[in-house]
């Protein structure tokens, strides 16, 4: 994957970080049960992002992952038309690190949860003889818990023992992140062609720290 990404995190600076983004990422999907009315997914996405300050001064580094498995619910039609709207489970976490700020140069990343998910798909086009399939999935992270420090607390505090509200009960309203796929998937014999576009927010509101990660990345791929 490749694209770009826009960082703002108040905890390191005020100014909002953008550059190019770079990441690898595994997708898994299976169909459970005979009627094929179940299927299960697991998705795994690592990103690092070499981002500018707008004066082009200071540069800003991050490093993410994102790990999940659900299970949905599928609705097929006669027409290719599919549906699919289930729930997973997961963790995503990582480190954004600004280099200038000496004493505290790093701002860690930790979120575990549950999310919804929704997917639609089209499977009855064809392009040279070969079956296309074009899909959407959302995922929307709804409950869980997150890491984030104080204002001002350094991380040199927290490792000599302070370790009380660190911890927080997360939702939309102080956690907002949406993830959507779009695939395009070209059957070549027993493999096919991805072909895609990803985006990604993540954002924090505690303790009067905000963190917004935006990433829009290009996909190419190969399902086997």
């Amino acid at each position: 994957m490749w694209g770009r990404q826009t960082t703002r995190c108040t905890y390191l600076s005020p100014l909002t970080y953008s550059g190019p983004g770079y990441g690898l990422a595994y997708e898994w999907r299976h169909e459970a049960w005979r009627e094929k009315t179940v299927g299960m997914q697991a998705h795994a996405d690592f990103d690092y992002g070499y981002l500018l300050s707008p004066a082009k001064n200071s540069r800003m580094y991050d490093l993410l992952f994102d790990l999940e498995w659900g299970v949905e619910r599928i609705w097929k039609t006669s027409a290719g038309l599919n549906f699919s709207a289930g729930g997973a489970a997961g963790v995503d976490g990582g480190v954004i690190y600004l280099p200038r700020n000496g004493n505290n140069p790093a701002q860690g990343l930790m979120w575990a949860g549950i999310s919804l998910t929704a997917r639609a798909e089209y499977t009855k086009l064809k392009l040279c003889g070969k079956q296309l399939c074009i899909s959407e999935s959302v995922e929307i992270p709804t409950l869980g818990c997150f890491f984030c420090p104080a204002y001002g607390e350094t991380y040199y505090e927290i490792y000599v023992g302070n370790h009380s509200g660190l911890a927080h009960f997360g939702w939309w309203g102080n956690r907002p992140q949406v993830k959507s796929r779009l695939r395009i998937d070209w059957q070549l014999g027993k493999r096919a062609l991805t072909l895609g576009v990803d985006y990604r927010f993540k954002g924090l509101e505690c303790n009067d720290i905000t963190t917004r990660v935006a990433q829009v990345s290009g996909v190419v791929g190969v399902r086997f």
